[in-house]
């Protein structure tokens, strides 16, 4: 069977061992290729770039969309000023998200957002971010656990008619958590289709199919929550149905 190839976009950081100075250097953590290729897939790198042009190709070369985690997004994308509790951003890097999603909306690419990615995809659809979880609850609980990576440390209420449910099986589920910000107004097409008790919102989805998103990190729990592989599994099955 034909594999389609799924683009997982590049975050950018200072490389402190290579050479005698910092190199700034292009990454995504292995465990997202992982899971698109667990899940049926051949992923793609997708390099941060400011020429909206040359994004537009190398997507042409996909048939899905994966955002992966990372920094906090630039608030002056979505009308704010930053907050003291705004941590580490990278507007060129944001761009380039954003572009990648209005793109992939366009090209009817499914996308698949986790962590930052659900953030940024809400972001570029017109929606907007609590800089901090204290903003939105004051009694919130931990959300950036600091346990494995793989360990399971809330538990996520599922809308029970939602796309995530029915991939899961599931109207509750225990994810892992590493995240300081969250949704606040959905962005245009989607809804929340999941929370933890605190009322932090932990998945959107848009009614269509086309989207995607999750707070958690799924990629981390396809061996100690095994259900989470459906999730890589639905992005690579939608993105055939581009071949």
């Amino acid at each position: 069977m034909t594999k389609p190839i799924i683009g997982v976009l590049s975050s950018r950081t200072y490389h402190p061992s290579v050479g005698p100075m910092p190199v700034l250097a292009e990454y995504v953590n292995r465990t997202y290729c992982a899971g698109v290729e667990k899940g049926g897939g051949i992923p793609l790198i997708i390099p941060v770039t400011s020429d909206r042009e040359q994004l537009t190709r190398l997507l042409s070369l996909c048939q899905g969309l994966l955002l992966p985690g990372g920094e906090d997004v630039d608030p002056c994308f979505y009308g704010e000023d930053p907050l003291p509790v705004l941590g580490t951003v990278d507007h060129e890097t944001d761009q380039c998200w954003i572009w990648a999603v209005e793109i992939a909306v366009e090209k009817k690419l499914p996308i698949f957002g986790i962590c930052r990615g659900l953030q940024l995809a809400n972001v570029a659809l017109g929606g907007s971010l609590w800089q901090d979880l204290s903003l939105k609850n004051k009694e919130h609980f931990l959300h950036y656990q600091h346990q494995n990576r793989a360990s399971l440390l809330h538990e996520v209420s599922i809308c029970p008619d939602s796309r995530l449910a029915n991939l899961l099986g599931a109207e509750a589920i225990y994810t892992n958590t590493m995240h300081h910000q969250c949704a606040k107004e959905p962005g245009r097409g989607l809804t929340v289709t999941a929370r933890t008790r605190d009322g932090i919102p932990e998945a959107m989805e848009s009614a269509d199919g086309q989207i995607l998103l999750v707070q958690w990190h799924p990629e981390e729990l396809l061996e100690s929550e095994p259900r989470m592989l459906a999730l890589f599994e639905d992005l690579v099955k939608r993105a055939l149905q581009n071949l």
